[in-house]
């Protein structure tokens, strides 16, 4: 009848096989090289040593309406303080998209009704490795920049000039609204390895505090 042992596996035999599985399953998932570069870019920002406040974010300095002929267009300062882990998935070719928000409400209003100006902007920063140049692209608009290299395009990102934003025309002349304004690095339109680990990381959530002021059309 043989070896009535044979019928069961044995520990050795469960091991082997598990380790394969494990082996195979894992050379699925880094048959990728950019899902290999992902994961390290989101373990150093995860794993690295913090300290209590971060020096990393973003940060507007002023913002203004401005009359501009029959328009207005608003005009802002930031200061933009990526953390190193941004950098280097900008710089692989990861883009990076920031999300700019405009709200201006009638103070006269109850606080759960619309605003009267409602805008938002889509600003994306990329990398051609090829060209070894940075772009800056509108998302809405289609416009695209090209720069040689990241400081000058932080530094044009910087100044904020001229944007005709939604709704102006729904603003009365001779009063008083109340205006805020955002900027913050859309993790959402990170390629979902990076997404996952960006949410679990307090340096990949770039985002300003709302800066409010009073606009007089």
């Amino acid at each position: 009848m043989g070896n009535p042992a044979a019928l069961w596996s044995t520990d050795s035999d469960r091991d082997e096989r598990h380790g394969r599985i494990l082996l195979r399953a894992y050379r699925e998932a880094m048959r990728s090289k950019r899902l290999i570069l992902l994961w390290l870019i989101l373990l150093h920002g995860v794993l690295a040593p913090r300290a209590w406040s971060s020096p990393y974010g973003i940060f507007i300095t002023s913002a203004a309406v401005m009359d501009a002929g029959d328009i207005k267009t608003l005009s802002a300062d930031i200061d933009y303080r990526f953390n190193p882990s941004a950098i280097n998935a900008l710089e692989e070719g990861i883009p990076l998209t920031l999300l700019i928000s405009l709200k201006i409400r009638d103070p006269e209003r109850l606080w759960f009704q619309q605003p009267i100006v409602e805008d938002q902007r889509h600003i994306q920063l990329r990398y051609q490795p090829l060209a070894k140049s940075f772009q800056v692209a509108d998302l809405g608009s289609g416009a695209v920049q090209n720069f040689a290299s990241l400081a000058t395009v932080l530094d044009t990102l910087s100044r904020l000039r001229g944007w005709k934003f939604m709704g102006q025309y729904a603003l009365e002349k001779n009063k008083t609204y109340e205006a805020m304004l955002r900027f913050k690095l859309d993790i959402e339109s990170l390629p979902l390895p990076l997404r996952l680990v960006a949410y679990l990381s307090p340096e990949w959530h770039l985002e300003s505090e709302p800066y409010q002021w009073r606009v007089e059309p």
